[in-house]
């Protein structure tokens, strides 16, 4: 039938369906092959899935004590709606055991590191989970056999110049893994292999494990220099190949008691940073750079009293509302005008370094990955059904939240979160 339709319409049609329906019908016939895995085509079904506002989506990374592994989740992000959408099939005997974190996502497309746990197994993988492939990263080249300790912050994302993907390793090495200027080098998913460029590195020394903020075709992350103590965003600019110090607000420049309580995000195409205070008055300010790399366009949006069991911010929705880990392991939406309060059904292990072990960031499904030559040990399409497990219940569930409900916030959410609520895939 596809033999008689217009190209155009044909490639009109298909680019509506989503990214798994389109790899079932890559065998249909050898043209359709070529059409699906053709460059042109997984970009224009990329730009259509993204431009849709029903396809908004939450990638969020957690983990679980029983069973003790980390899981991956697509959680909807629309104007109206919060909720668990589902559990993604982890590639069979990749990434399933603890230490991975999500480095970012970008045109669906995730980079996991296993920097989360202490050691040097120098793992690190891209993985598209719509179409169920990942591909095993080389192994880069500043290791602990090379160059000793280090602690090292990595960045990815897309680079329109080239169209490929890359991944950027910022890395501290010394005895305190605090070295300034660090090491850096880049890998490229086109040519297959890291390559140095040290030479663009600054003299700042990046937050121990911080995340990115992906904006503006650049890698965000909280840095400080030294003597005198100042706090700075450092962005590497994928397609430049390029280093720039973003001045943070002038208020938190130089205050010390802010180390590592600060938070970078992405709101309404603006680079966004929320600072938390945790002494007296607890609370978080966000702040919005309306003027993209100017200082003086830092403007504060509004705080959030702490209160409730709500503690460190994990980043912000399209719609504005902060997400938030609960003081009892919870991850929830938080609306700090009507103080409303949404839980997502998600329940993940509390205790030191948490915010580490949530990780929600924006993802949009693709065809990415699709055309990449890989060898069979690098592809893998997982078996696995989805399912959901719950427990707990009763007064269980009842006293779930009570601590918020005490702090003026309203429980929006049906999917109050039972005791031990988890997701087992």
């Amino acid at each position: 039938m596809s033999d008689h339709l217009p190209q155009d319409l044909l490639i009109d049609i298909l680019t509506r369906l989503p990214a798994e329906s389109l790899v079932r019908l890559t065998p249909v016939s050898k043209s359709w092959h070529s059409l699906i895995t053709s460059p042109k085509f997984i970009s224009r079904h990329l730009l259509r899935t993204a431009s849709n506002p029903d396809n908004d989506r939450l990638l969020v990374r957690y983990r679980t004590d029983e069973p003790k592994r980390d899981h991956y989740s697509l959680v909807v992000d629309g104007k109206d709606s919060f909720h668990l959408l589902k559990t993604l099939d982890l590639p069979v005997g990749a990434f399933e055991s603890l230490g991975y974190s999500v480095v970012g996502s970008c045109n669906g497309v995730i980079c996991l590191s296993d920097d989360q746990e202490y050691g040097y197994t120098d793992d690190m993988f891209l993985w598209n989970p719509s179409i169920r492939k990942f591909f095993a990263i080389p192994r880069y080249n500043v290791t602990f056999q090379s160059h000793g300790p280090f602690m090292h912050c990595v960045g990815f994302g897309y680079d329109p110049v080239t169209d490929d993907f890359k991944v950027v390793r910022v890395v501290h090495t010394g005895v305190d893994c605090d070295r300034i200027p660090p090491e850096v080098e880049i890998y490229t998913l086109k040519t297959g292999r890291w390559r140095y460029i040290s030479d663009k590195a600054l003299p700042v020394k990046i937050m121990e494990r911080y995340r990115q903020a992906y904006f503006n075709g650049a890698a965000h992350w909280m840095a400080f220099t030294r003597g005198p103590f100042r706090h700075t965003i450092l962005a590497f600019n994928m397609s430049e190949e390029v280093f720039n110090e973003i001045f943070v607000p002038e208020s938190i420049t130089h205050d010390v008691s802010l180390y590592n309580k600060i938070t970078l995000s992405v709101f309404k195409e603006s680079l966004c940073l929320i600072q938390c205070v945790y002494r007296n008055d607890r609370h978080c300010s966000v702040w919005i750079m309306k003027e993209y790399g100017v200082a003086a366009s830092w403007a504060n949006l509004f705080r959030i009293d702490l209160c409730g069991g709500l503690s460190r911010p994990l980043g912000l929705r399209k719609s504005g509302e902060v997400i938030f880990a609960t003081d009892d392991g919870n991850l929830v939406s938080c609306d700090h005008q009507t103080k409303h309060i949404t839980y997502v059904g998600i329940c993940g292990k509390f205790g030191d370094g948490f915010s580490h072990i949530f990780y929600p960031d924006s993802y949009t499904e693709s065809l990415e990955l699709l055309n990449v030559l890989e060898s069979s040990e690098n592809e893998v399409v997982s078996g696995q059904k989805e399912e959901e497990k719950e427990g707990g219940g009763g007064k269980q569930e009842e006293a779930k939240g009570s601590s918020l409900l005490r702090a003026g916030y309203h429980l929006l959410s049906p999917n109050r979160p039972p005791n031990g609520y988890l997701l087992d895939f």
